[in-house]
């Protein structure tokens, strides 16, 4: 934040406005169900890669007959990585908004913050993830219409009118 004094006259950056709005009360729920998608991705991935037969999670390797994988090692590297990693790395842009670099380049494109677009596409592959397994596992499991919920959650609350504003990109280039 820079701000420069001038006599009696205070000069405020473009930066300062943005980082002194009140964060939205749908942030919070939102992160809150973020932080349980991050947690279950660590764990559901960590179990996946330690045990590819998926025993340790009661999942079944006959789940993976009309996939192109044969154990559990791949889902569980894209759980701990999009689920686990992802989700944390987009809770921490939502929360301090920080633009580093490329991704300054990527708000300008995109016209709103970096993490506010990723938890929509975050929210939009779990969704089809969720509906493939419909596709291909013999059952349907508990948890899958829950993850559609959650997904339909990450789209649904970074495009309130309050999240919208708050995210918009205001720096130049």
């Amino acid at each position: 934040m820079k701000v420069a004094q001038r006599s009696d006259q205070r000069i405020i950056t473009q930066d300062e406005p943005r980082r002194a709005e009140r964060r939205p009360a749908a942030v919070w729920p939102l992160l809150v169900i973020m932080a349980i998608l991050a947690l279950g991705g660590a764990v559901g991935g960590v179990s996946f890669i330690v045990d590819p037969t998926g025993a340790g999670l009661d999942a079944q390797l006959s789940w993976l007959d009309e996939t192109p994988v044969n154990d559990f090692v791949l889902p569980g590297l894209f759980l701990l990585g999009v689920y686990a990693i992802g989700t944390s790395i987009l809770m921490a842009g939502l929360i301090w908004r920080p633009s580093p670099g490329r991704l300054r380049g990527l708000d300008g494109w995109l016209g709103h913050h970096w993490s506010w677009a990723g938890t929509m596409l975050v929210g939009a592959i779990l969704i089809a993830w969720i509906v493939y397994e419909f596709a291909i596992f013999p059952e349907t499991i508990a948890l899958q219409p829950i993850l559609i919920g959650v997904g339909t959650l990450m789209i649904a609350i970074p495009l309130l009118p309050s999240m919208r504003s708050y995210y918009i990109w205001h720096g130049k280039g």
